[in-house]
Formats: structure tokens, C-alpha cells, sequence
């Protein structure tokens, strides 16, 4: 796939709310397509009541465990969006973003599918209380099953929106702004070594709702950033040597060896269980997004043989519709697995071709219903997006 394979299907630019056109990396599309995707395996494998086997087979632990998705998806926030704030101080001649279209960037971005997804809930629910609260970006959980499954991410995402901009204003303001930065950075670690990986297990609940909030999920996003400098700088020295052999067989061995460590670390959530993990090893997802960054760069910065394989249109497509994928696919997933599940007995549900029948339906009805919202909600205020001035 190239840059130009902007149109794959009629329905679905790939260019559409894009800001930048000249910046656009459609490497990182296709990363959201592969983020989703294992989203929606880690939950048909809960769904379907799935347990970890004894001797797993190579590579189960991106299904059960498939939830690194979401630290994906947080690693891919911080790159892209520090972009802009990263340009201005690294190369010369860059203007300084607006905060303010950033900001109207981000809400058109963001709330109206949301508030959709809300409003459907509510008319199916009834359930007043916890969507006015999820209105106002609160954490609700599991108070409206199954629709707000995933709900947590989106009012982690928006505290990182409003985090952002206050990090790199301070940053690309000079010497002092960076060192308050500095200071902020130093005084959040000591608080998250403290909260989150020292927790009192008798605080175990609300130590688990922390560990769902920017403020223990800041490590993916600032790696995010980071990959973006790196990114930055190393784009200007590297589009003769990407074309080496050596560095493309030595960027596929990099990513290999992170594809498996991150397989290792993924192993190690799925037999721990996902909900012991957060509470007891929650650094797994700093090292995982430490390895996504390794993938990350690796795709950028390297044409690598077979990258084919997770630099497809396909994959750019599911990108392109992931944000509606991910607000239907649980509620989808629930009605089509659960029901037949529970008429055949779990015994029999997990030994049938029902196992895969009905979890394969899940995902081309959430993949019709993606389309359906991008087209109709999405793609009307990704047009008035792009027409913010960067």
C-alpha cells in the first residue's frame, strides 16, 4: 500500500478528517486496524468464556490477552498528536499549533459518535444515571452492559487531550518550560510508583479504577511521544539507508524480536488473568507499549520484506472504521455469542462450530455497523475537522 491508495472503496477515504495530507503516515492506519482487531478477539474470547490453556499454542496470547490493543491505540494517540507541538521545535520554519483548533480537532473527533453510542444506550436501557455521568467523561465500568464496556478508554483518551497541549507548550517554550516539565514528570512517577505499582491490596477496587486513568496509562502515551522525536529525527538521515539491505533485514529482525517479547509479556497477562495483571504487574503495559513503539518504528522507518502482511488496505480500512468497531463491537459480540452459548451449555458452545459461527458473524455485523455510523456520524465532522487550520 502507498500513500496515494487514498480511495480504496467508495465509502471510505482514507484521507478523510486528515489535517495534513503532506504528514499523513498511512503506516500508522493499518496499526489502528490490527489494534482493533485484536480488541475484538480479546473480547469474543471473554464473551465465549474461553480459558487459558495449560500449554497454549504460539501466538494465543495476542487473543487472550488482546487487550493490548488498547495501549496501541494510546501509543498511536501520543505519536500523532505530539506530532505537530514535536515539528514546530525540530524543524525550522514550522508554525506552532493552535491549542484552541487542536481542541475543536479532537471534540469533533470524538463526541458525536460518542453521544450517539450514549443516546442509543439510553433509549435501550433506561439507565439515566450512568450515561449522564459517562456525558461528562466520568468512569462508569460495567454500569450499562454491555455497551460500556469499553467506555473507560474514551475518558482516558479525552484527560490525555486535555493533558497535552499544557505538556508541550511547556516544552517547546524554552530551557524553564522544560524543566517544570521535568519537575511535573518526576512529582507523576513518584505518585504512580506509589498508587498504582506499591497499591495497597486491601484499596484493591479503587487502585483497579485508577489503573484505568491517564494517570496510570501516561507511560504508553508518553513512549507515543517519544517515538514521534525519534521519528522526527531520524526520517531526515534515513531515506537513503532505509533502502539498504541490511537496514531492512535488520529493522524485520528488530521487529520480530519485539513481536515476540511482546508475545512473551502477553503469555504472562493471559495466565496471571487480565484484572490480577492490572493489579499486581501493572507495568506490563509500559513494556508493551515500549515494544508497539519498537514495531512502530521498525513499519516507519524500514521497508521491511513482507510488511504486507500488517500494512495492508484491509488492515487500513478496519483502521479507518475503528473508532464506530469499538463502540459496537462488544454489544454486538454479547448478542450474537451469549444467547447460543448459553442454550447449548458452555461444554458444548466451546466443542461446536458455533464457537467460530457465531463470533465470525460478530465481526462482519460490527464491521456493517462501522460503516454504516462512519458514513452517516463520522464522516460529516471529520470533513468540518479537516477544515481546521492545523
Amino acid at each position: 500500500m502507498t500513500p496515494a491508495s487514498t480511495q480504496l472503496v467508495p465509502a471510505v477515504d482514507l484521507m478523510e478528517g486528515v489535517r495534513e495530507p503532506g504528514h499523513y503516515l498511512h503506516e500508522l492506519e493499518s496499526l489502528r486496524g490490527l489494534a482493533i482487531l485484536l480488541v475484538f478477539l480479546f473480547h469474543a474470547w471473554g464473551v465465549s468464556g474461553l480459558q487459558w490453556p495449560a500449554q497454549p499454542a504460539p501466538g494465543l496470547g495476542f487473543i487472550a490477552a488482546g487487550n493490548t490493543g488498547v495501549t496501541l491505540f494510546f501509543v498511536l494517540s501520543g505519536f500523532l498528536l505530539s506530532l505537530p507541538w514535536l515539528r514546530y521545535w525540530l524543524c525550522p520554519g514550522q508554525r506552532q499549533p493552535s491549542v484552541l483548533h487542536y481542541l475543536q480537532a479532537r471534540a469533533m473527533r470524538i463526541v458525536p459518535l460518542y453521544y450517539c453510542a450514549l443516546a442509543f444506550t439510553w433509549l435501550a436501557t433506561g439507565n439515566t444515571e450512568t450515561v449522564a455521568r459517562a456525558a461528562i467523561f466520568q468512569c462508569v465500568g460495567f454500569s450499562a452492559f454491555p455497551y460500556s464496556v469499553v467506555w473507560w478508554t474514551l475518558v482516558t483518551e479525552v484527560q490525555f487531550y486535555l493533558l497535552l497541549p499544557l505538556l508541550m507548550s511547556l516544552w517547546i517554550s524554552g530551557r524553564r518550560g522544560r524543566w517544570i516539565c521535568a519537575v511535573l514528570l518526576a512529582a507523576w512517577a513518584a505518585a504512580y510508583f506509589s498508587l498504582v505499582l506499591q497499591a495497597d491490596p486491601e484499596r484493591a477496587a479503587a487502585s483497579f479504577v485508577l489503573t484505568k486513568s491517564v494517570f496510570a496509562r501516561l507511560p504508553a502515551f508518553l513512549l507515543g511521544i517519544v517515538a514521534a522525536a525519534v521519528y522526527l529525527r531520524a526520517s531526515q538521515w534515513q531515506r537513503v539507508s532505509r533502502q539498504t539491505r541490511a537496514w531492512r533485514y535488520g529493522g524485520l529482525v528488530l521487529l520480530l524480536t519485539s513481536l515476540f517479547l511482546l508475545e512473551y509479556v502477553l503469555d504472562r497477562v493471559a495466565t496471571m488473568g487480565d484484572k490480577q495483571a492490572e493489579l499486581q504487574w501493572h507495568l506490563h503495559h509500559t513494556w508493551e507499549a515500549a515494544l508497539w513503539v519498537a514495531v512502530i518504528l521498525c513499519l516507519l522507518l524500514s521497508r521491511l520484506p513482507g510488511s504486507r502482511l500488517l500494512l495492508n488496505p484491509a488492515l487500513a480500512i478496519t483502521g479507518k472504521l475503528s473508532y464506530s468497531l469499538y463502540l459496537v463491537h462488544v454489544p454486538v459480540l454479547f448478542y450474537c455469542i451469549y444467547p447460543v452459548r448459553e442454550n447449548m451449555g458452555m461444554e458444548a458452545f466451546q466443542h461446536s462450530w458455533w464457537l467460530y459461527g457465531t463470533g465470525i458473524a460478530a465481526l462482519l455485523l460490527s464491521l456493517l455497523l462501522s460503516w454504516i455510523s462512519f458514513t452517516l456520524i463520522e464522516r460529516p465532522f471529520l470533513r468540518m475537522k479537516r477544515r481546521l487550520a492545523t
